[in-house]
């Protein structure tokens, strides 16, 4: 967070700025007082944790400041007035004034040690998968320095939004119904935001209106339902935004890469494009099913009833990035069937067209139809012809 204040002495106030780009309002703030003849500093914070501010002056006009500038000090929790130095005119009279750059990291850089060997959760429920849309360096959004590792997750409205690290909830915000693709929304995310205990914070971003279910203070376990996802924000649809940052001694908060604990119990790191299933120690097994992994072996012998329709059609189950398609008979006699597909960005698991018999309400598998790596959209469309088998 960065804020520009200037004054000039001489009773001519040139301007005070408002912080620029800050979601948080006005819970850190750094400002002036005139006392004997000069100009205290003081600092207010209203963070539950620690902040390290840093303070400069782009401009200082026949004043001299009690400390080498810039100055950086950590501001406890909740301190009010807090006094930070000194401004004194070099001169009894004559122009004189100043133009102060303010910057403060939530937390303490001094204390922050990311545990390497920590492994995070993946914040959504128990068993259940999820894309990641945007991965490290991203093209989009991921590129600055508070951003780069950050990640976002596919979630719908309102899905279940986790705690990946236990930790002390310090900033929340969760009145915005508000969001879009314009920078006009960038102060408009509801957010959750974790101090862990190795001094990292963790955030969770874009949650919708209400969607906060803890408050500053609270304390949270890695695993425990924290809020709900939504589309607040500058954002281009709902899911769920989360990063890992660290306090930097300039007064920043830099992002840090991050492993998670995988279904199957290895470290990974998260991928863009890549489906992940959440594993919270603790909770009962489940079966993990990916797309990509399907085979057409996998499917050899299925067998299954249909109803009674008076119709031959194709079923279509997606999972993942891969359609498993299935010739269903709904009529009362036996049918040799054909298929002809046109498609866009699938590819068929075998050549086309397809034929094969199905018996009199039943069921068979057809063939798989994968989406070419790096396809930003796919479509599908088929003609399929039937005779009765004697």
């Amino acid at each position: 967070m960065r804020r520009l204040r200037a004054f000039w002495v001489l009773g001519v106030v040139v301007f005070a700025a408002a912080a620029v780009g800050a979601q948080d309002g006005e819970k850190v703030n750094v400002y002036a007082r005139e006392a004997e003849g000069k100009y205290v500093v003081l600092a207010d914070n209203a963070y539950v944790i620690p902040v390290w501010i840093s303070v400069g002056f782009p401009s200082l006009v026949n004043m001299k400041a009690s400390v080498d500038i810039p100055y950086r000090a950590l501001v406890p929790a909740g301190a009010r007035g807090q006094e930070l130095f000194t401004l004194e005119a070099l001169a009894v009279s004559g122009r004189r004034g100043y133009r102060m750059a303010i910057a403060y990291a939530k937390g303490d850089p001094a204390a922050a040690r990311p545990d390497e060997g920590c492994l995070y959760l993946f914040p959504f429920g128990h068993g259940t998968k999820h894309r990641v849309t945007q991965g490290y360096n991203g093209r989009f959004t991921h590129q600055d320095g508070e951003n780069r590792y950050a990640l976002d997750f596919d979630l719908a409205m309102n899905t279940p939004v986790f705690a990946a690290r236990g930790g002390l909830v310090f900033d929340v915000k969760k009145n915005s119904t508000r969001g879009g693709m314009s920078p006009a929304y960038n102060k408009d995310a509801n957010f959750i935001s974790v101090l862990h205990d190795d001094g990292t914070v963790g955030n969770y971003i874009h949650l919708k209106a209400g969607g906060a279910l803890v408050g500053p203070g609270d304390r949270v376990e890695a695993g425990q339902l924290i809020g709900y996802s939504g589309n607040t924000g500058v954002s281009s649809g709902p899911h769920l935004h989360f990063d890992v940052q660290v306090p930097t001694p300039e007064g920043r908060m830099r992002s840090i890469p991050v492993r998670f604990l995988n279904y199957d119990g290895r470290a990974v790191e998260a991928r863009e494009g890549g489906y992940y299933y959440a594993a919270h120690p603790g909770k009962p097994d489940f079966q993990a099913v990916f797309g990509s992994d399907l085979r057409e072996e996998d499917f050899r012998g299925y067998s299954a009833a249909a109803a009674l329709t008076g119709k031959v059609e194709l079923r279509f189950e997606l999972i993942d990035e891969t359609y498993t398609v299935f010739v269903r008979n709904g009529t009362d006699s036996a049918k040799e069937v054909v298929v002809d597909f046109s498609l866009r960005n699938l590819v068929p698991s075998r050549p086309e067209p397809l034929s094969l018999t199905v018996p009199a309400l039943a069921e068979r598998f057809l063939l798989l139809l994968r989406a070419r790596p790096g396809a930003t959209g796919w479509e599908y469309g088929y003609s399929l012809r039937t005779k009765n088998v004697p």
